[in-house]
């Protein structure tokens, strides 16, 4: 019984201590929920400690709240802490929740996913052999995560089949800005935001620059967001002066922010590339090219997620009960003990940490896009995959020396990649030019009736280039519209 009143007080802290309304109803409640414990612990076959129960309590707590809270313990948040720094073991795996099912929205450039043949908008149904079913997206992102060098088994849904793949965990680097420059217009594509995006953008921006370019395609789509102040950063580069978005927090703990450009000149034109999964941060860069007249959106209309969170770390129950005894005050976030209290709670006393929304933001022109998002200027259908192959990361051929067996590089995997979606190359693009990509590149030479060699010569190259731009033209009709509208304007 003893075990259960600690147990009880523990939940109670968790239940009744973030709501005036809910503080009213403790003690009406609480012999209910006593009783509930009481009697899990009496039936249930199992064991369970303490502790779990009190981290269940505080994520059902948060994930209730909305689609984006959440509690996090030590290990979650540091798991979590390395994905927004870019670094992470898994398999390199965008997921999302959507309705009741986890879709794949993103496969990293040669990742563990991208070469077991992993899709965007595959199903994830289980993960080693366990139902994913009724979990939330930090679940099954925890689950396939691990130690690097292990096998986790991944089972999908893919249109009306479903497919196992054993994929080996690497450790996944996360590039999330990829820039190519064709003739006068540059191409950008930023995959999310996480710590370190602006800058890996402006050496995109050094090169735009150096070719004196001023007309960019910017490819935001199924980039989910991430660190706000790195989205800001890149729309003051491509923005004229002016607010580039409000932040409105509902506390008066926290300060409201307004994020302005002091840039001297919109030197730039950008046609923005958008889908339903563009969303958060994104949604805010966007907005604020839009509403800036430096930007216009291509495609479909955004996410609609224009509410941001704030992560806090949270005090033990222990360290908790020891503050309020010396200075009777409760508090359980170290972010009030340290703004309100002065004091600097101790690394071991630190039990997680929460991620709560805790405002909205506002475009420069003091739009609300939540739940709404942003309509595209120029509404186009999503583009296609053709044999699982994302076009906008391939870059033209130009080496000049003949790519020939036993050949490694980039050259080398831009050339499989261009064979795979034209349907001669098979295997895995792996920058390796092998015996079946020499089989493929002899197919190829055979149907284009070039000389077949089954190396890449300067007339095979030219010829695979034309291959991608057709493939690009006939499979991602937002890219073609971007070029058709910045055509419009001079460089």
């Amino acid at each position: 019984m003893k075990r259960i009143k600690r147990l009880f007080c523990l939940v109670l802290v968790v239940l009744f201590t973030f709501s005036g309304s809910f503080k009213v109803q403790a003690s009406d409640y609480g012999s209910y929920l006593e009783s509930m414990l009481e009697f899990a612990e009496e039936m249930y076959y199992g064991d369970f400690s303490d502790e779990e129960v009190f981290k269940a309590s505080l994520r059902g707590f948060f994930q209730s709240l909305d689609p984006y809270s959440d509690f996090y313990d030590l290990e979650e948040l540091a798991a979590f802490n390395r994905s927004i720094n870019g670094n992470y073991a898994g398999i390199g795996a965008g997921l999302e929740k959507d309705d009741s099912a986890i879709k794949i929205i993103k496969i990293y450039e040669n990742s563990p996913a991208e070469k077991s043949g992993l899709m965007e908008g595959d199903f994830i149904t289980a993960v080693d052999g366990e139902s994913v079913a009724g979990k939330e997206t930090g679940a099954v992102a925890s689950s396939i995560r691990g130690e690097v060098g292990t096998t986790v088994r991944i089972t999908v849904l893919r249109g009306d089949k479903t497919l196992e793949f054993s994929i080996i965990r690497g450790t996944v680097t996360i590039n999330p800005v990829h820039y190519r420059i064709e003739e006068d217009i540059a191409y950008i594509r930023i995959d999310s935001f996480n710590s370190g995006t602006s800058s890996k953008f402006e050496k995109a921006m050094d090169e735009v620059d150096r070719n004196g370019i001023t007309k960019i395609i910017l490819d935001l789509r199924s980039n989910p967001g991430g660190i706000v102040d790195e989205a800001v950063e890149i729309a003051r580069r491509l923005m004229p002066p002016g607010i580039v978005t409000t932040l409105d927090y509902k506390s008066e703990l926290l300060e409201d922010k307004v994020y302005s450009s002091s840039a001297k000149h919109a030197a730039y034109k950008v046609a923005v590339l958008a889908d339903e999964n563009t969303a958060s941060a994104s949604e805010i860069l966007g907005g604020a090219l839009e509403d800036s007249g430096s930007g216009f959106l291509i495609g479909q209309q955004t996410y609609g997620k224009g509410v941001f969170q704030n992560m806090f770390a949270v005090l033990t129950p222990e360290a908790c009960k020891k503050y309020k005894d010396l200075y009777g005050v409760h508090y359980v976030a170290e972010f009030e003990w340290l703004n309100l209290e002065g004091v600097y709670p101790l690394e071991g006393e630190i039990f997680g940490a929460v991620k709560l929304t805790t405002g909205h933001y506002l475009t420069p022109k003091g739009r609300s896009i939540d739940g709404i998002g942003l309509k595209p200027l120029i509404t186009v259908a999503n583009p296609s995959y053709p044999n699982g192959v994302d076009l906008s990361l391939i870059k033209k051929l130009t080496n000049n020396d003949t790519l020939i067996l036993n050949n490694y590089g980039e050259e080398v995997y831009n050339a499989e990649r261009i064979l795979k979606a034209a349907g001669y190359f098979t295997a895995t693009a792996d920058k390796q030019f092998g015996s079946e990509t020499q089989e493929a590149v002899k197919k190829y030479q055979v149907e284009a009736k070039l000389p077949v060699t089954g190396g890449i010569d300067q007339k095979t190259r030219d010829w695979l280039n034309n291959t991608l731009l057709e493939l690009r033209s006939k499979n991602d009709k937002q890219y073609s519209k971007a070029l058709e509208a910045l055509s419009l304007f001079r460089n």
